[in-house]
């Protein structure tokens, strides 16, 4: 119940403040044609980042994979309010984690996640998320989303940012990368170098 009112209250503070944003979005005809051509895509941000996304992307059909914890439940109870599909999934890869995204494939073709999540270091793309791109035929879909007025929490790993109200707002897709089917290590590790440079580029664009 405790984490149900966190999320039902973190829900009405965001959309509250949503509504004083002056918003300013580039490169979303990215994301409406892999909508429009019904392809299985992966939205990928940096962790710190991502508390604008959710009133942003209102009214669009996702799943956002968060972490088995405390934090991820009440993440999950915000996708909810917004309308979103959530899963959690543990923060360590196991078997687990492969059947419960394969689970939501069959379900969605659009998923969400923080590429530098959950335990970071900040930043840096986890290959795992390449490897289950490549093994699932999904395409990357890099954003950022910067406020010009903001509180940052810098005492946590990843930085968080908290937009403040009547702040401008900038949210911008990168083109979709495609990822080769049954990439080896090597390949993961360079491709996870350049989401992560392209989201970069994105954030100062």
């Amino acid at each position: 119940m405790l984490v149900k009112l966190k999320g039902k209250i973190f829900y009405w503070g965001l959309r509250s403040q949503y509504l004083t944003w002056r918003i300013q979005i580039q490169g979303r005809e990215h994301l409406d044609q892999l909508y429009t051509d019904k392809k299985r895509f992966l939205l990928c941000f940096w962790h710190g980042k991502y508390i604008p996304i959710f009133p942003l992307l209102e009214g669009y059909e996702a799943c956002v994979v968060s972490s088995q914890s405390k934090r991820g439940s009440i993440i999950t109870e915000i996708c909810r309010n917004f309308g979103f599909q959530s899963t959690q999934i543990p923060d360590q890869p196991r078997r687990d984690s492969l059947k419960l995204f394969n689970k939501i494939l069959t379900e969605v073709h659009a998923t969400a996640t923080a590429v530098d999540g959950p335990l970071g270091p900040p930043g840096r793309v986890k290959t795992g998320v390449i490897k289950m791109a490549s093994a699932h035929n999904l395409v990357l879909l890099p954003v950022s989303v910067t406020s010009r007025w903001k509180i940052v929490l810098a005492k946590r790993w990843d930085r968080m940012e908290i937009p403040l109200p009547f702040t401008q707002i900038f949210m911008d897709f990168g083109e979709p990368v495609t990822v080769p089917l049954h990439i080896g290590a090597i390949e993961a590790k360079n491709f996870a170098k350049v989401l992560a440079r392209t989201i970069d580029n994105l954030a100062h664009s």
